[in-house]
């Protein structure tokens, strides 16, 4: 399983992205988290920061691992379990049990400027390639969708 499958929403950018996605996708909401208005409100931005920060804990990066359970902490209990099941072939065991067993608030935050620039990069220029198939409403959704479709027509262009 790669990155991308591993994300509850992994579905969701394979559909059409209706409203009946729309719903399946609100039913993996946890109301109960502050942060789920992010989930709930503005699933592109979610996205990109899952697969970004998922990346930054893969490769080592442990300050990462908060923000991935800030993430994780937006979606249901059933969800996260799902989630993390998917993940114990790409993370180490004792950073699934901190997922599993810390909760967020407990951990102290270290300020990354490099990091926050590169995640909010991320979210610009869409790297994953997500395909927001309604009318894009934010900036950087606007930017994101712009960058997707540029990308696309060259890889058109360089397979001919």
């Amino acid at each position: 399983m790669n990155i991308a499958q591993s994300s509850p929403l992994y579905e969701y950018w394979n559909s059409d992205q209706d409203e009946n996605d729309d719903k399946k996708r609100l039913l993996m909401l946890n109301h109960k988290e502050p942060a789920s208005n992010l989930f709930r409100n503005e699933p592109y931005k979610w996205e990109n920061l899952y697969q970004s920060v998922l990346k930054n804990v893969i490769s080592g990066d442990d300050s990462s691992i908060k923000g991935l359970m800030v993430l994780l902490s937006t979606i249901s209990k059933k969800e996260k379990d799902i989630v993390l099941n998917s993940l114990e072939d790409l993370l180490d065991k004792h950073v699934i049990y901190k997922l599993r067993n810390v909760k967020y608030k407990d951990i102290k935050s270290s300020k990354n400027f490099y990091t926050a620039l590169r995640i909010l990069l991320t979210i610009f220029f869409n790297p994953y390639d997500l395909e927001l198939k309604k009318e894009p409403k934010h900036l950087y959704e606007k930017t994101g969708m712009f960058f997707y479709k540029f990308r696309k027509k060259f890889y058109q262009i360089s397979e001919i």
